[in-house]
């Protein structure tokens, strides 16, 4: 009998294990805490992996930030999909990313494939070739004048003054910086 009340009590504590187990797991339990802090030593650069030629690009602005703006620890966050770093931006995830013309305007009206995230509220930093590297609104203007002052005129923004302006507007940190005026206040 004592035999029989073990393998009981045995298999009962492995069925709420297991069941304990997968409530976690599709309670959509994720260390939310740690992303919360990396993202706040970090400046992300969000991509997708359905642009090809993204990632690339992404790794340049890390590449170029480190050497001129080391302070910001940029780091490259690479998206499933376009829908995916639409819906970290419009949830405060993620305040940068580079983004094809069209995917950045069709984001900003929240139309076609973004409707279901709704219109991101996005600010252009600067245009990088044939993408635009863009912001949320409330990146502060700070850190948009110091990113913009630390790619404008190089390989990747070589010539700013006489990009083809673009859908979203410029955000009013990276305009401040092209102006000549001087770096905001810390936020």
């Amino acid at each position: 009998m004592r035999g029989y009340t073990r393998r009981r009590a045995l298999g009962l504590a492995l069925r709420l294990g297991a069941g304990a187990g997968a409530a976690l797991l599709l309670s959509g339990h994720t260390p939310y805490g740690q992303w919360v802090v990396y993202r706040k030593k970090h400046l992300l650069i969000g991509c997708h992996k359905t642009d090809p030629g993204a990632y690339e690009l992404a790794k340049q602005v890390v590449a170029e930030l480190e050497a001129h703006l080391p302070a910001a620890k940029s780091r490259v966050a690479r998206a499933p999909h376009a829908g995916r770093l639409a819906s970290l931006l419009a949830t405060a995830q993620m305040d940068v990313a580079t983004l094809s013309k069209a995917e950045a305007a069709a984001m900003q009206a929240g139309s076609g494939d973004f409707a279901p995230y709704g219109a991101v509220a996005l600010r252009l930093l600067l245009p990088l070739g044939d993408r635009l590297l863009v912001a949320r609104s409330d990146f502060p203007e700070r850190h948009a004048w110091l990113v913009t002052a630390a790619l404008a005129g190089t390989e990747l923004a070589p010539d700013v003054e006489t990009a083809e302006v673009s859908t979203v507007p410029w955000h009013p940190g990276s305009r401040a910086f092209l102006e000549g005026r001087p770096e905001p206040a810390s936020d």
